[in-house]
């Protein structure tokens, strides 16, 4: 019983559990499609908790990690995925998914990501919460400027981004106050890692049969995900080397380069463009986790070397 308790904790058996599900039960998918905006909510708010409401207090001791968080996110992953995208998608629907999914902020799971894999998680978090902040300018903003006023209203996504980012960031900060956070924070990983497995079952579940029947399709999205994590990520991790960054910053530039908050891109794609603008996110989203097991196999390898 207690094996099966830590197995249904375990966020890389939950991640693989809700890809498997979508593409062996993904009917069920309309089902949940309704909750994959509160589901991202909830995520967020909870992933906030633990965040200090005096973080941004000192302008000085946050300004390098904001602009590590923005310049990895948005210019170096974001321009990879754009770039590749521009090349290899001919679909309007699937190149406006990709423009959702390179304009995104990195993704929430890079803060406790960098905890699992022993790295600066102070940094991570400034980086990740700047990368928000700047999120709520610069995805409307680079979505209008590539996809045009007349395909896409930016108004409409930053009412989703607010949907999703300000109003939990809000609600984590009143929770805190109220003291309610140190009842919820001890199962704060159960539910981020469960709130994941609505989006990531949905999102597969509702594309699942463009996998089976139009691989060719599919195919540039698999080789443009492939290259934003694992290619990108030795990519970091040898500039990193070279420039002796410490191992520590290492694992936060890797994952602030290569993981994107695939969820908010899909969910926006799902709401505003329909299923097919949502496919990028959900293969993406395949490969941050194949990704993220594989950056953790090496950790314990490292950590029995060591």
């Amino acid at each position: 019983m207690k094996a099966l308790s830590r197995l249904l904790k375990n966020r890389d058996f939950i991640f693989v559990l809700a890809i498997t599900c979508g593409f062996l039960f993904g009917r069920g998918a309309a089902w949940t499609k309704s909750l994959v905006l509160p589901a991202l909510a909830v995520v967020m708010t909870v992933s906030t908790l633990g965040i200090p409401t005096s973080l941004f207090k000192s302008p000085r001791a946050v300004f390098r990690p904001i602009i590590a968080g923005v310049v990895m996110s948005f210019l170096v992953q974001g321009g990879l995925l754009i770039g590749l995208g521009s090349w290899l998608i001919h679909d309007q629907t699937l190149w406006t998914g990709m423009v959702l999914l390179a304009s995104v902020p990195p993704g929430v799971a890079v803060i406790p990501f960098t905890n699992l894999l022993n790295g600066d998680t102070h940094f991570s978090l400034v980086a990740t919460v700047g990368g928000y902040l700047f999120g709520l300018i610069l995805t409307p903003l680079i979505c209008l400027v590539i996809l045009g006023a007349t395909l896409i209203h930016p108004a409409k996504i930053l009412l989703v981004l607010t949907e999703l980012v300000v109003i939990p960031f809000v609600l984590s900060r009143l929770l805190v106050f109220k003291g309610i956070d140190r009842s919820i924070l001890p199962y704060k990983g159960v539910i981020t890692n469960w709130g994941f497995f609505v989006v990531i079952f949905t999102i597969i579940g509702l594309n699942r049969m463009i996998f089976f029947q139009d691989m060719p399709f599919v195919l540039p999205v698999i080789l443009i995900s492939f290259a934003g994590t694992f290619v990108l990520g030795v990519l970091i991790e040898v500039a990193c080397y070279f420039l002796n960054v410490p191992l520590p910053l290492r694992v936060s530039f890797n994952l602030l380069g290569t993981q994107k908050n695939a969820g908010t891109a899909a969910g926006i794609g799902l709401v505003l463009f329909g299923k097919t603008a949502a496919l990028p996110a959900a293969v993406f989203t395949i490969f941050m986790i194949i990704y993220f097991i594989a950056l953790g196999f090496r950790q314990r390898l490292r950590e029995r070397k060591g």
